[in-house]
């Protein structure tokens, strides 16, 4: 796969080091030289001393020839305004995007960034999945951090405990994955009686997580 990366500091650094094992044929954009000297001189990868938001730098770097565009400098409007010109002007069709503030994802994905990665995110992310939020807990999040995988234990005050699927509402938005029962997985049908200390799998939307817990817990 053809990689292009602008931005050669740590991240982007670490970046290309995890990256060339793989195979795929990198180039790199940096503004400074002596970072450009030290990928060039490590890394043996292609290296265009340059700015990530230049035209002309970009074409330099054979920007479009790639398969993916990552922007990883230290600020976030050089890293939107890069993808946008992979994107736009050299057709790039993926983009990924270094993010330092997480209230900029959403504009960033809205501006036509494939994927905004922000390392803090990231990390709330994980300790968010490893709360237990009164039997509910965060799995895992797709599509973005738009769908979540959630699992929930049914207490014993649980408004949908010894009833069969068949007999109960399951939220519209919700989809039940499988029923964990002691040792057993089991693919749930409309005969499935939900039991006391069952273990739930259920994939839903963000927004309709407590929707979710409601129904299954109270």
């Amino acid at each position: 796969m053809n990689i292009v990366i602008a931005g050669g500091g740590k991240v982007g650094f670490y970046l290309i080091k995890t990256l060339l094992p793989y195979k795929h044929k990198i180039s790199v954009i940096e503004k400074q030289k002596e970072l450009c000297e030290k990928i060039a001189n490590q890394l043996n990868v292609c290296v265009v001393n340059g700015d990530g938001t230049n035209i002309e730098h970009l074409t330099e770097c054979n920007v479009e020839k790639a398969d993916i565009f990552i922007a990883v400098t230290g600020k976030d409007e050089e890293n939107l305004i890069a993808c946008q010109l992979a994107k736009r002007n050299f057709g790039i069709k993926r983009t990924i995007a270094r993010v330092n503030n997480p209230k900029n994802i959403t504009v960033f994905e809205k501006l036509g960034v494939d994927i905004a990665v922000s390392s803090t995110s990231i990390i709330a992310d994980l300790i968010e999945q490893e709360v237990d939020y009164s039997g509910m807990k965060t799995l895992m999040k797709l599509k973005n951090g738009k769908v979540a995988l959630s699992e929930i234990l049914l207490s014993s005050s649980s408004p949908v405990k010894n009833k069969k699927l068949k007999d109960i509402d399951i939220p519209k938005k919700c989809v039940l994955i499988s029923v964990i029962r002691e040792e057993r997985v089991i693919i749930p049908n409309g005969n499935t009686t939900l039991l006391e200390g069952d273990y739930i799998l259920a994939a839903s939307s963000i927004q309709d997580q407590q929707e979710l817990k409601d129904f299954f817990l109270g």
